[in-house]
């Protein structure tokens, strides 16, 4: 950080710690201290009200979610397009009944791309709510993986 003085240096490592340790106080002054930065709880607790911390951790959580947000809608938006794509390939195969390779090998790119997409959704899907059920389990996160994204039932 070119420019800026030791401290405040280090108070950005400390934020960023708080903010990787998700706002736990303990969790990131022990990863300071791995860090090589022995900081005091006391010291710790003035930057924390002193450069609003918590406040700024929020903003920054709300810019993640936000910006994960756009990314499923444009993915969701991208996947309608290649619906109706793949129905036009589809209206045309039926109207002309000469087999047209170069019709052919786009369309099995859309329905290829459409299959990533809709694995990609439901992966995105099945981790929100694992973020909003905290109680679950590795075993039940895994479980949902495997029947919502791969469709693999228990026997």
């Amino acid at each position: 950080m070119k420019g800026k003085s030791f401290i405040a240096e280090n108070r950005e490592i400390a934020f960023k710690r708080y903010c990787e340790n998700g706002g736990n106080i303990e969790g990131t002054i022990r990863a300071l201290k791995k860090d090589g930065l022995n900081l005091s709880k006391p010291t710790f607790y003035d930057w924390l009200k002193k450069y609003n911390f918590e406040e700024r951790r929020l903003k920054v959580d709300m810019e993640r979610q936000k910006a994960r947000d756009s990314q499923i809608s444009f993915e969701a938006k991208m996947l309608n397009d290649l619906v109706r794509q793949k129905e036009k390939y589809e209206a045309y195969f039926e109207q002309n009944p000469v087999l047209d390779n170069q019709a052919t090998y786009a369309y099995t790119g859309i329905i290829k791309t459409i299959i990533d997409v809709k694995k990609k959704l439901a992966v995105s899907d099945v981790m929100k709510k694992a973020e909003t059920d905290k109680a679950m389990t590795k075993e039940e996160l895994l479980k949902m993986l495997k029947e919502d994204v791969y469709g693999l039932a228990q026997v």
